[in-house]
C-alpha cells in the first residue's frame, strides 16, 4: 500500500475505529487457531495412546469452534459495514470536490465513481484486513512453534519469505496489467464520449458506422486485457499454493524423521504440524486477494491523483495568462488500440494569426481541442515556449480562452443568463450587440434576451440549432478572449451565416487575438491562412 493511499484512508473518520478493531481481531483469531491446534493434538494423542478421557477437550473444541464461527461472522459483517462507510465518505469528498477536477474527462470521472468505487469493497473489506492478519498471525504462530520445536520454527522462518517474494513478482506483473486495463477503459470511455459529442457531424459525413466499428474493436481489446488479468490471478494462486504446500511438506518431513528417532514427542510434533499451514495461510490469502482488490487499489491511486491535482490547482489558479504572445505544442499522437494512430504535427500560433486544423471525422480533432484547454493529462501545450498548460492551471487558462465546442452546451435559463454566468456585469445592450455581431438579431428570438435555452420547454424548442450555435459563439467572444478555439464552428450554419461568423473571428484576430479553428469546411480558409492536418497510421504499419 502506498503512503498516499494510507493517508487517504486514515483521513476518513470511519477508519479511526476500523484499523484498531481489525488489529485486535487478528490477535484474537490467531489465539483461537493456536488454542484449537493444541486441543486437537491432545485429543488425537490421547485417542491413539489410549491415555485418558478427552470429553473435556472435545467439549472445549466445540465451544471454541462455535465462538470462532460467531466471531468470524461478526467480524466480516463489521469489516463490510466499515468498508461501506469509508467508501461513502471518500465518494462524498470526491463528488463535493468535482468543481476542482475540471481537467478530468467526464467519462473518466464516471468510471471512477461507478466501477472504481464498486471495486473498493473487496479492497477495504477483505484485502486490507487480511494484510493486517498477514503481519500478525505468522509471527505469533512461529513464536509458538519455536516453543515446541525450534527446528520447525527455523524452517518456517527460512521458507516464509518465499510467499511475499513470489507474490511481489507476480503482483508487479498484475499491477502493470491492471494499469493497462484501466488505461484502455479510460481511452474507450473518452473515445465513446467524443463520438457522442460529434455524432451529428459523423452522421452528416457518413462516418458513424466506421466509428461504431472502432468502438467495438476497442471494447474487444478491453475484454482481452481483463482476461489477461484473470489468467495472471490463476497463475499466481497456483504458484503460491505450490510454494506453501512445499514449505509445509518440509516441516512435516523434518518432524516425521525426528519423531521416528525419538527427538520430538508425538504431542509436540502434531501441534507443530497443525500450526504449520497457519504460518503461510495469511500471506497466501493476502496475495490471492491482491488480484481481486487490484481494481480497488487502482481506484485509490486515481482518487489520490485527483486530490493532488486539486491542491496544485488551488496554488496555480491565480495565474494570469492574458499576456501570452504565442501558443505552441509538440507533435501530438492519440492511439486507438488495435486500430490506428492519429498524428498532429507540432505548430506555433502567435496572437494576430489564424491556424486551421483539418482531418477526417473521428481522427482526434475534438480530443486535441481538449488538450488546448488543458483538459487532459498530456500537457503538450506551452505559452511563449516556457509556461506549460497543466490540468492544475487549466481553470485560470480558460478565463482568457473563447471556447466553442463542436456541440454547444448551454445551461437551462434565459439567453441573458448564458452571458451573465460568465460576465455578471454585462448589460442587455452589450449582449444584444454581441449577438448582432454573429448575425443573430433579437427580433428572431421569441422573447428576446428572455428566451429560454438549454431546457425542454416550448420556448427552448423554438430555438434552432444554428441560433444555439450563434449564442454559444457570441458568449465565447464576449469575454474578449486572447485565444479563440473553435471546433467545427460552421456546423448547423448556412453559408451566409458562416461568412458572418468568420468575418467576426478575423476582426477579433486583427485586434490581437489568436484563432485556432478545427473544421472540415475548406471554403472558409483564405489563401494566407496557415493549415495543418491530421494524419493516420495503421497499428500494423
Amino acid at each position: 500500500m502506498r503512503f498516499a493511499q494510507l493517508r487517504l484512508l486514515l483521513s476518513r473518520s470511519g477508519s479511526r475505529s476500523y484499523f484498531p478493531v481489525i488489529a485486535v481481531a487478528a490477535v484474537i483469531s490467531t489465539s483461537i487457531v493456536i488454542t484449537l491446534a493444541r486441543l486437537i493434538s491432545k485429543v488425537v494423542v490421547s485417542l491413539v495412546q489410549h491415555s485418558g478421557d478427552v470429553k473435556k477437550e472435545i467439549f472445549c473444541i466445540c465451544l471454541i469452534w462455535l465462538f470462532r464461527a460467531f466471531f468470524q461472522a461478526q467480524y466480516e459483517y463489521f469489516t463490510s459495514v466499515q468498508a461501506l462507510k469509508i467508501k461513502a465518505q471518500i465518494r462524498s469528498q470526491v463528488t463535493s470536490a468535482l468543481p476542482t477536477f475540471g481537467a478530468t474527462s467526464p467519462a473518466a470521472l464516471t468510471n471512477l465513481l461507478v466501477k472504481g468505487f464498486n471495486s473498493l469493497d473487496i479492497y477495504l473489506g477483505r484485502f486490507f484486513p487480511q494484510i493486517v492478519s498477514a503481519l500478525i498471525t505468522p509471527l505469533a504462530v512461529i513464536a509458538v512453534i519455536a516453543l515446541f520445536d525450534p527446528t520447525s520454527a527455523l524452517i518456517a522462518i527460512i521458507t516464509l519469505p518465499l510467499i511475499p517474494f513470489f507474490g511481489a513478482l507476480i503482483g508487479k506483473y498484475t499491477s502493470d496489467s491492471v494499469a493497462k486495463k484501466w488505461a484502455t477503459l479510460g481511452t474507450l470511455s473518452k473515445y465513446f464520449e467524443d463520438s457522442l459529442r460529434g455524432f451529428v457531424t459523423l452522421r452528416i459525413f457518413g462516418r458513424h458506422k466506421s466509428q461504431a466499428k472502432r468502438i467495438r474493436e476497442m471494447g474487444d481489446q478491453y475484454t482481452k486485457e481483463t482476461m489477461q488479468v484473470l489468467r495472471i490471478s490463476f497463475l499466481s494462486a497456483f504458484a503460491l499454493e505450490l510454494c506453501a504446500t512445499l514449505s509445509v511438506a518440509l516441516i512435516a518431513v523434518a518432524i516425521g524423521l525426528r519423531l521416528v528417532n525419538g527427538d520430538i514427542s508425538f504431542l509436540s510434533g502434531l501441534t507443530v504440524l497443525l500450526l504449520a499451514p497457519e504460518v503461510y495461510f495469511p500471506l497466501r490469502n493476502a496475495a490471492a486477494l491482491f488480484h481481486a482488490s487490484a481494481d480497488g487499489k487502482a481506484a485509490l491511486d486515481e482518487i489520490g491523483k485527483l486530490f493532488d491535482r486539486a491542491s496544485r490547482q488551488v496554488m496555480q489558479e491565480a495565474n494570469d495568462f492574458s499576456t501570452f504572445e504565442e501558443i505552441s505544442w509538440s507533435e501530438w499522437t492519440i492511439d486507438i488500440p488495435t486500430v490506428a494512430k492519429s498524428i498532429l504535427p507540432a505548430a506555433k500560433v502567435k496572437r494576430g494569426e489564424v491556424l486551421f486544423i483539418t482531418g477526417e471525422s473521428g481522427i482526434g480533432k475534438s480530443t486535441f481541442a481538449r488538450n488546448l484547454l488543458g483538459l487532459t493529462e498530456d500537457q503538450i501545450v506551452e505559452l511563449d515556449s516556457q509556461i506549460r498548460i497543466t490540468p492544475a492551471s487549466a481553470q485560470a487558462w480558460r478565463k482568457v480562452v473563447g471556447w466553442i465546442p463542436q456541440t454547444p452546451h448551454l445551461a437551462p435559463g434565459s439567453i441573458a443568463d448564458q452571458f451573465r454566468n460568465l460576465i455578471p456585469q454585462i448589460s442587455d445592450f452589450e449582449i444584444a450587440e454581441k449577438l448582432r455581431q454573429v448575425g443573430l438579431d433579437l427580433i428572431e428570438l421569441p422573447l428576446g434576451l428572455q428566451t429560454q435555452v438549454g431546457g425542454f420547454g416550448e420556448k427552448s424548442a423554438a430555438i434552432s440549432g444554428g441560433q444555439l450555435r450563434k449564442i454559444a459563439i457570441a458568449r465565447a467572444i464576449a469575454v474578449n478572449p486572447a485565444l479563440i478555439i473553435a471546433d467545427e464552428p460552421s456546423a448547423d450554419l448556412d453559408e451566409a451565416s458562416t461568412r458572418v461568423i468568420m468575418k467576426e473571428f478575423r476582426r477579433i484576430v486583427r485586434e490581437g487575438a489568436a484563432l485556432i479553428c478545427i473544421t472540415h469546411e475548406t471554403a472558409m480558409i483564405h489563401s494566407d491562412d496557415r493549415v495543418i492536418s491530421f494524419s493516420q497510421e495503421s497499428v500494423n504499419a
